[in-house]
């Protein structure tokens, strides 16, 4: 073959260095843009330990999952098949872990939130549980989903699929006129999903009900999201009385091409229909958190500690430079800030970024075998209980149910406090692991997706100040990007950390969140994940105009970027 070489798929190692670097060009923008994401997400998920690959024992126990579901011939097993459940989901979503049921009696409302019954599939010690436990959860990537059980489990035989008899978990929940959950129970039950509804379709009719639009569902199925639609106002009116804190953001979500890179990047505003499942979730989790406290010393809570009064101080400082008003007097509840945030217009330059500073005044929720408030939501006791398919805590919660219930058979099982309490951290620091890298993923997607307007002028807000810069959203793309102190214009600025602002020192002018400003995309750092801005009205040097990939080495520095040349060595 007159030397010729073969190479892997995927590995160009043998290649000589002149002819990867032709086939590196001879790619197309797009499918370089698609290779370097697909290598950075490995890179990501190597790095955070986050396993993608079945274990060969959770394979071959898979292969002795038959079709008929253990236990599903149990009399105790109640038939809700005749009630009208609907899953509403977002589009792409593949595991259903949760149905809704709800219908008017008189003056209540009887709500059925009904969730997979994995416990039945996943037995405690096996090989799928071992290594459901292992990874804590399911990780989702933008684009991409490590999950927590096999497809086989978790997009099929748990999945709760239109059309398709599935055994279930139920919370039926007694529900009053303002909101109060008067009872519940806990039930093992056959359902059977009328429709497999997205957010969007169902926020869609919800709205087109109040202009008098034509419905464009079954008549069962538009009666149950009319209920849906009440109890869940009944019962965010009822949680805003009691101190829940309420913050709103949009998400920010990149839309790939079937090549696999970024054609789009937008926010998605909060939809009517994931509220109403939102209240439902919560409402159950209550009452399973409640059961789980009557009947043991020990469970799996989900907890969130009051934020710290140093942090909230601050944070009352830079509310009042606005002339909003925190009062921090007396026991402090989420309704002491949500009172301050109703005060700021919805369309005040600052109110996202205010809503920013109060998320980032909290602790972070976590979970323990102790019972504890859960601050932000303003429950003295919660649980995770509706997402068994994609969290392990849930899936202990529901083996622990079906203990108090007598159902051992069906994957009921007791805990103790040893093994809670590690599994509780366990869970804590795998949590944090899958949103690290989702956030990182994303950051990365973000920065990707900015070279390609290297040079450009975008509109932006101030979102966040430092001592060593102003941090600017943009308004045509959900993408942050600092501009450096340094590039603010001829002046000394300084930095006040209790206001958060930079004066300069000879102008007088001052910086603060809300302000409005024209900057350019100078750098694009694919290392860190970050981009730079230059104010528009400063003349970008050449070599600032080249996606960022030729900034000096002292110019790098100066603005915390490193040039790619520096190597992996220094990668966080």
């Amino acid at each position: 073959m007159g030397g010729c070489q073969l190479c892997p798929k995927d590995d160009d190692s043998c290649l000589p260095s002149d002819l990867k670097q032709a086939l590196k060009y001879s790619e197309k923008p797009n499918e370089q843009s698609a290779r370097a994401i697909s290598q950075f997400r490995e890179t990501l998920l190597a790095r955070y330990e986050i396993e993608s690959d079945w274990p060969v024992e959770v394979v071959e126990e898979l292969t002795q999952i038959g079709e008929e579901l253990p236990g599903s011939k149990n009399a105790s097993v109640l038939n809700l098949t005749h009630l009208t459940f609907v899953t509403i989901d977002g589009e792409d979503a593949k595991d259903f872990d949760d149905a809704v049921f709800c219908e008017q009696a008189g003056i209540e409302f009887h709500l059925d939130v009904a969730i997979a019954d994995v416990s039945r599939w996943v037995e405690p010690g096996g090989a799928v549980d071992r290594e459901a436990s292992k990874r804590g959860n399911s990780v989702y990537l933008p684009g991409y989903v490590v999950p927590m059980l096999p497809e086989l489990l978790s997009n099929d035989l748990c999945s709760l699929r239109a059309g398709e008899p599935r055994q279930v978990l139920v919370c039926r929940m007694r529900i009053n006129s303002q909101g109060v959950i008067l009872g519940h129970e806990f039930v093992e039950a056959e359902i059977v999903s009328a429709a497999r509804l997205t957010y969007e379709a169902a926020s869609e009719f919800l709205t087109k009900q109040k202009d008098g639009s034509v419905p464009s569902f079954t008549p069962e199925v538009e009666k149950n999201l009319l209920a849906l639609s009440v109890v869940s106002e009944l019962l965010f009116a009822r949680r805003m009385r009691e101190g829940s804190l309420h913050l709103v953001f949009p998400e920010t979500v990149a839309s790939f091409s079937p090549q696999g890179f970024v054609q789009e990047l937008s926010s998605r505003p909060r939809l009517q229909a994931a509220c109403l499942i939102e209240e439902c979730m919560l409402a159950a989790n209550v009452c399973a958190a409640q059961r789980l406290d009557t009947w043991f010393q020990s469970a799996m809570y989900r907890c969130h500690d009051t934020p710290e009064p140093d942090g909230l101080r601050a944070l009352r400082d830079v509310f009042g430079l606005y002339g909003f008003k925190i009062r921090l007097s007396g026991d402090l509840v989420g309704s002491t800030l949500n009172d301050a945030l109703k005060s700021v217009p919805g369309d005040h330059p600052a109110s996202m970024s205010l809503q920013m500073l109060v998320l980032r005044s909290m602790k972070q929720a976590y979970y323990s075998r102790a019972l504890g408030r859960h601050f932000g939501l303003g429950f003295s006791a919660y649980t995770h209980f509706t997402s068994p398919i994609r969290r392990y805590p849930d899936l202990i919660a529901h083996r622990m149910l079906k203990e108090t219930l007598g159902y051992p058979a069906s994957g009921g099982a007791r805990f103790d406090d040893s093994e809670l309490s590690f599994l509780a951290e366990h869970c804590s620091v795998t949590e944090r692991a899958a949103e690290a890298a989702e956030r990182e993923m994303m950051a990365w997607l973000k920065t990707e997706f900015m070279t390609k307007f290297m040079g450009e002028e975008f509109s932006g807000t101030v979102s966040g100040v430092t001592a060593f810069g102003v941090f600017i959203t943009l308004e045509t793309f959900p993408v942050d990007g600092l501009v450096h102190i340094s590039d603010l214009g001829g002046d000394y600025f300084e930095f006040d950390e209790r206001f958060m602002t930079l004066t300069g020192r000879r102008s007088g002018r001052t910086l603060r969140l809300g302000d409005l400003l024209t900057v350019r995309v100078a750098a694009a750092n694919l290392q860190e994940g970050k981009i730079s801005f230059l104010p528009a009205q400063i003349r970008m040097p050449r070599n600032k105009m080249s996606r960022g990939r030729k900034l000096s080495r002292a110019s790098a520095k100066k603005r915390g970027l490193r040039r790619p040349c520096e190597g992996r060595r220094n990668r966080r």
